[in-house]
């Protein structure tokens, strides 16, 4: 049996040999480096580089427990600070529901002093008494950061929407007379009216069982001036007038 033998002509060898050359040269240029290498590189020294997996915490079926400190933020001449309570099931890890209460105190801005006391002018107020709510809560965005001491903060993002009712305090102090009398004004008293919310929040974790939160969040009602009315009276036409709430929230929270 005669076996074949294959030819290389003299063009291609030098090619394949150019080849062969070219490659050497680039892995001398730019060497491929391991992890340790690059560990030791002088260039990495001052960096810690740290990847955390799986999820640091995991919310899924679990319940929260939790307070926040709240400020309604627009309002022009009272202070509102209230405390909320919060009770949230988290059905996985970007869904669950969430219920809050919130109770608070009105204060009078000096605005408000200065226009009574220098210039005889009452302002009605609407003060915000208490807050009822109830959200549902979704959680787009989990991520960490770290600080220039090296530690790692884990949070996440998240977005509620729900509907409640606001209890809203008339005082009727602007149907005072001129001698400080209150004849024939209604008895302060509290009406509650249906509330639409909706908002955007983050918790930090500083443990693996709790977290400190914000929420941002605007509760829109419906006011009907009837209600605030000096005296009570059927002749009194209903008129109703979109009022917004936006609060400010911090808080603390607790996983069980």
């Amino acid at each position: 049996m005669q076996s074949k033998t294959t030819k290389i002509s003299g063009p291609r060898l030098c090619l394949a040999g150019l080849w062969v050359v070219l490659a050497t040269g680039l892995f001398d240029l730019f060497p491929l480096k391991s992890s340790e290498a690059l560990a030791n590189d002088e260039r990495f020294s001052n960096f810690e580089i740290r990847v955390i997996r799986p999820r640091y915490f995991s919310k899924r079926k679990k319940v929260e427990l939790g307070t926040q400190a709240v400020a309604i933020t627009n309002q022009t001449f009272i202070y509102t600070y209230l405390l909320s309570g919060i009770l949230t099931y988290h059905f996985t890890e970007q869904i669950g529901l969430q219920l809050s209460v919130t109770y608070g105190v009105s204060t009078n801005k000096d605005d408000k002093n200065i226009l009574e006391n220098d210039f005889n002018i009452k302002t009605q107020i609407i003060r915000t008494k208490s807050m009822f709510s109830g959200y549902l809560l979704w959680t787009p965005m989990y991520g960490k950061y770290q600080m220039a001491s090296g530690r790692l903060i884990y949070f996440d993002t998240y977005l509620s929407g729900g509907m409640g009712t606001t209890g809203v305090s008339y005082q009727f102090d602007h149907c005072v007379a001129d001698d400080g009398t209150k004849t024939g004004v209604r008895e302060d008293y509290i009406q509650q009216y249906p509330t639409l919310s909706g908002g955007i929040g983050q918790r930090f974790f500083i443990s693996r069982k709790s977290s400190i939160n914000w929420d941002l969040k605007i509760h829109g009602l419906q006011v009907d001036a009837k209600d605030g009315a000096c005296t009570e009276s059927d002749d009194i036409e209903s008129t109703k007038t979109l009022f917004n709430n936006l609060t400010m929230q911090f808080g603390y929270s607790r996983f069980f």
